[in-house]
């Protein structure tokens, strides 16, 4: 019942920057691009079931290889438990105690008791589904033994700052990334928008709606705040009228992705010890390029310099909603989307595999034409035009590489990590 758990200590250092890993990939380019820690999700019990995940076996070499780069990994388990799950998940406990994750993060109450009863070793963060929202329920956790709270999105700065001079607990909050529109994640329309029973005689399946009910709360959202709705009148069934629109669509439902990259400071100043980075299912160009700006925006603030503008601009091209600041500062902005899309200028066309005997190999992720303007990013911050180039799949020269497939760049030679994207406004 004992396993070497708190590997990695966490007061080797004032602040983290924490990235999403939503597979063992995403996870190396975390660490590439600046994460000090990852959170990941195991196969079960995690609230992003689409997300890829990883098996018990690629936890513990997950977990190897932060720990060989003095990173630290946290496993995500952080489902509301009904009874049929309280022994598979003593059972998986058991299973990782002795991989030496540097955290649970858990959300239920009745499991963060079990954990700290059968396995007092392992260090408990309390999942923002949790809702922690005032000074008297983080007193009440750190009495139980947990180490770090995952703060409800819902709080203000100055709420921050009053739970922090309250306890010593290790303080986590979200920075960046989506946002759910129900209260701290709760969400119970997946629930109902995907249950079968609710279907109509005769009505066909949608990409929305599938043969099994979708629950939020176990991790298998089928973000219904997403979706377009209307509003039907009684006697003009047929006349379905927007509740809002614009030339893009409604979206009354859907929020906008949180952006607290040029205020790091002032949640440093509150008290936050991990900023939290949204994200185990975007992509690794989506995961690599937003730590590298929140890593240089960290390094800087703690210089006692402001980040530069244009590192602050790379948030501009990765696939995103409008941003807002969130709940955290007075002048209260608006969550709600004004326009449904996603805003995705730049396109990830590929990233570096591996370089051997002098050559590029890479995977592409989209289509890749030789005669697209090009550049490079790199972890050390730096983005470059990339010239002269060609491709060589299975060793045939190509002007063309399609999606999915390894090929090797011919007429430069990168680094390890590097990341291929569509620049469409010409050079870098």
């Amino acid at each position: 019942m004992s396993g070497p758990f708190k590997t990695l200590g966490f007061s080797d250092m004032e602040y983290e920057i924490l990235s999403p890993a939503g597979s063992f990939d995403k996870m190396r380019f975390a660490f590439a691009y600046g994460a000090d820690a990852v959170y990941v999700g195991a196969k079960s019990f995690s609230l992003r079931e689409q997300a890829t995940n990883l098996t018990i076996e690629e936890l513990a070499e997950a977990v190897n290889y932060a720990h060989q780069r003095h990173k630290r990994i946290y496993l995500t388990t952080n489902i509301f438990f009904h009874n049929r799950h309280i022994q598979p998940f003593q059972e998986f406990v058991r299973e990782i105690a002795p991989l030496g994750v540097d955290g649970l993060i858990v959300s239920d109450l009745g499991m963060i008791t079990w954990l700290r009863e059968h396995y007092p070793e392992i260090s408990i963060h309390v999942s923002t589904q949790a809702n922690t929202t005032n000074k008297e329920t983080c007193r009440f956790y750190e009495k139980l033994g947990v180490r770090r709270i995952v703060l409800a999105r819902e709080l203000s700065i100055e709420e921050i700052s009053e739970i922090r001079e309250a306890v010593s607990l290790e303080l986590e909050a979200f920075v960046h990334g989506a946002m759910c529109v129900a209260y701290s994640g709760r969400c119970l329309l997946s629930n109902y928008f995907t249950n079968p029973r609710l279907y109509k005689v005769g009505e066909k399946f949608s990409p929305g709606k599938t043969v099994r009910t979708r629950d939020a709360n176990l991790g298998d959202c089928a973000q219904s705040c997403r979706w377009e709705y209307y509003l039907v009148e009684k006697s003009r069934q047929n006349q379905m009228i927007p509740v809002e629109e614009t030339e893009h669509g409604t979206a009354i439902l859907s929020s906008k992705d949180l952006n607290l990259a040029a205020h790091l400071d002032r949640l440093m100043k509150a008290g936050i010890n991990s900023f939290k980075i949204e994200g185990r299912m975007k992509s690794i160009y989506y995961v690599a390029n937003v730590t590298r700006v929140y890593r240089h925006a960290l390094d800087a603030f703690q210089r006692g310099e402001k980040p530069s503008l244009a590192m602050l601009a790379e948030l501009e091209r990765i696939s995103h909603r409008e941003y807002t600041t969130g709940f955290y500062f007075s002048h209260n902005e608006s969550l709600q989307v004004t326009d449904p899309a996603y805003v995705r200028e730049y396109t990830f066309l590929a990233y570096v595999k591996e370089v051997r005997d002098n050559e590029t190999v890479c995977q592409a992720m989209n289509q890749i034409r030789s005669d697209q303007n090009i550049e490079v990013i790199f972890p050390d911050g730096r983005n470059e035009e990339l010239c002269g180039k060609h491709f060589l799949v299975g060793g045939e020269k190509r002007n063309l590489v399609q999606p999915n497939e390894e090929f090797v760049l011919k007429g430069r030679v990168l680094e390890p990590f590097a990341i291929l994207r569509e620049n469409p406004f010409g050079g870098a």
